[in-house]
């Protein structure tokens, strides 16, 4: 192998802790000369193989927490909150960790308060490589529907929710308060007896009119006794 013969300008500091390195003396430079070739060569190939790594697909880990349809990959971290404080979680291996605990979905979403919460609508999911946080319930539902087509079985929609005609609600009635007495706001239909008769009895008849006469004469005899006191009626 043919070689140049040049001057290279090494820095005292750095010869003397190769020497220290090798445990050669700096200034022999026979002694040297290999161990100062290694490191050029190491640090030309070293881009070379990380760009062959790069180049290489990752492989995809299987590791991550079963929860019924949704399957959550490690690294997936999941968020709840009480009290407008949130906490969090992280998937690892195959277990949901909260700090060096191992929980589960309902035990996290449960942490804090009264303990009745329902974990698919109190956790928001946030997979790897994502930004965005799901909650758990609408993850939950996709799942539901990628495995109907999967298996070719129609996908139900959720019906929509439609406004219902209110029934009449019925007019107040009259009712007694503590003392007995009626409410003023409240009034009751008046009703009246109708007398009913059989289609073969006959009409009742008119009762006859007072003559005038009568009160005529009653009134002229008040008349003449106001007038003749003495006499008699």
């Amino acid at each position: 192998m043919a070689t140049l013969t040049m001057p290279v300008f090494i820095p005292y500091d750095t010869l003397e802790a190769l020497g220290n390195f090798t445990g050669n003396w700096w200034s022999d430079t026979y002694a040297m000369e290999p161990f100062i070739l290694e490191a050029i060569g190491n640090y030309i190939k070293a881009p070379a193989a990380q760009q062959q790594q790069q180049q290489q697909p990752a492989v995809p880990s299987e590791a991550g927490y079963q929860w019924k349809q949704v399957f959550l990959p490690e690294g997936t971290r999941l968020r709840a909150s009480f009290g407008k404080q949130p906490y969090y979680a992280t998937v690892e291996g195959a277990q949901i960790k909260y700090g060096d605990h191992a929980v589960s979905p309902s035990c996290f979403a449960n942490l804090h308060g009264s303990g009745n919460r329902n974990a698919w609508k109190a956790i928001w999911l946030r997979f790897p490589g994502s930004d965005e946080w799901l909650l758990a319930d609408v993850c939950r539902s996709a799942r539901k529907a990628a495995i109907a087509r999967l298996l070719g079985e129609p996908v139900q929609a959720s019906p929509l929710p439609q406004e219902t005609e209110k029934p009449p609600q019925p007019r107040p009635t009259a009712s007694r308060s503590a003392d007995g007495l009626r409410d003023k706001g409240a009034r009751q239909p008046t009703t009246h007896p109708v007398a009913w008769l059989p289609p073969s009895a006959p009409a009742a008849k008119k009762t006859e009119d007072v003559k005038p006469s009568a009160g005529r004469s009653s009134r002229h005899k008040r008349r003449k006794a106001k007038h003749h006191p003495g006499i008699p009626r």
